[in-house]
């Protein structure tokens, strides 16, 4: 899962954002990731299953049961409800014709003509028919709909229910949706891309060149990394300089032997600082990365007062403020791929496919939509919506009002239109 925003966060620098959400949606949930002027954010409050709390920092991953393979069911108030229960990948959607009666994401998907009946190069085939039959029986005649209505709203409920998490992730921690790109990946996540920036308003939607093994990718990314911290409680007019910096290099002391021990070489090794603060009496806290060298603790409180009031929408600079613990991260940097630029060749009408009925609300129906090979997309192509792009690991719907660029690298730059 960490593998996922360790990726989301190289694809946005590469495409030149500070500020991206990662999406890593596949079979049978969705990953999401936040980073915030270039680095992940971190959280010390997780927990395993049963509520066992773990403290020490990690990557913050907000997962939900959001797949392909969710279920889309009808609750006891009659209300259409989508996941988190899946299919898994046996039995299945109810197009893998292998015993699945219940419709999914992927049936909606199917139905919908977003989907070819032909995935991973020829090797799945899919069965459309089923797909209608599941959709039919249990959404569309329950809510008196036609089964392209019944897929799409599947597929509404579904979105609904990442943008919550979204929200969760950005908006209730104290951050504009609108200030970031979406990075949506797995297998499923480009299906979904557009509709979740469309309904957040985030900047754009980046889909990476192999969406389904960009998770994959993040572990060749990942550097070595060992946090080291320690409880420190004293009011910040308490506080003596000289003894915190005597702290924090015990500190750096013991991250760089744990570096030492996992063979990273001294020019490969970095250290930084942060203190966790928090208002007088207060029980949260937050983290503040102060430099190498402390010379005052002025901007470090500046900062806190900042970040209170982003998170939690109150500050007060006439409170006192103390300091809770301090924390050193041990990163030993490891050599990252070098991924080349690409030059345009080729035409997008060499990378015509076919074209296919697919129904989109937007447009009140079903639409002749062009299907693209996107492996022959050449760079700087831009495509208007609707559209679809497909691949061996994943397939990009590109709604109406939606345009798609593809950059230097062969990632698609989705913007929609103001």
């Amino acid at each position: 899962i960490a593998a996922g925003a360790i990726a989301s966060k190289y694809i946005a620098n590469l495409c030149g954002y500070q500020n991206a959400i990662g999406l890593d949606m596949g079979g049978t949930s969705t990953d999401i990731s936040l980073m915030y002027e270039g680095d992940l954010r971190i959280t010390k409050d997780w927990s395993i299953e049963y509520g066992h709390p773990i403290r020490f920092p990690s990557i913050e991953i907000l997962t939900i049961g959001a797949g392909g393979g969710s279920l889309a069911w009808i609750d006891e108030g009659g209300s259409l409800r989508n996941g988190p229960q899946s299919a898994g990948a046996d039995p299945g959607p109810a197009c893998y014709n292998l015993g699945g009666d219940e419709p999914t994401n992927t049936d909606a998907n199917l139905v919908l003509g977003r989907l070819n009946t032909k995935l991973i190069d020829g090797s799945l085939t899919l069965n459309k028919e089923l797909s209608k039959q599941v959709i039919e029986r249990k959404i569309a005649k329950p809510f008196e709909l036609s089964i392209d209505e019944a897929a799409n709203s599947i597929l509404k409920i579904a979105n609904a229910n990442m943008c919550d998490a979204l929200q969760l992730i950005s908006v209730r921690r104290g951050y504009d949706p609108r200030d970031f790109a979406l990075v949506a990946f797995g297998g499923a996540g480009a299906l979904h891309g557009a509709y979740l920036a469309k309904e957040m308003e985030f900047q754009s939607v980046i889909i990476p060149p192999h969406p389904g093994v960009a998770s994959a990718m993040g572990c060749l990314l990942v550097d070595v990394r060992h946090d080291v911290t320690k409880t420190y409680v004293k009011n910040v007019e308490d506080v003596q300089l000289t003894e915190l910096e005597e702290q924090f290099l015990d500190l750096e002391k013991a991250a760089l032997k744990l570096l030492e021990k996992e063979g990273v070489a001294k020019e490969n090794m970095n250290v930084t600082r942060s203190i966790d603060m928090r208002y007088v009496g207060q029980w949260r806290t937050l983290s503040i990365q102060i430099p190498s060298t402390i010379s005052s603790l002025e901007e470090a409180i500046k900062e806190f007062h900042q970040e209170h009031e982003r998170e939690f929408s109150f500050s007060n600079p006439n409170q006192g403020v103390e300091i809770y613990g301090l924390q050193v991260a041990g990163i030993g940097r490891v050599p990252k791929p070098n991924i080349q630029k690409e030059e345009a060749s080729g035409s997008l009408d060499q990378a015509l496919k076919e074209h296919r009925e697919v129904y989109f609300e937007e447009c009140n129906g079903r639409v002749n939509v062009p299907i693209y090979n996107r492996s022959l997309v050449p760079v700087s192509s831009i495509i208007n919506g609707p559209a679809i792009l497909e691949q061996l690991d994943s397939t990009v719907v590109i709604p109406p009002d939606f345009t798609a660029k593809v950059d230097e690298y062969k990632n698609i730059i989705l913007t929609i239109e103001k």
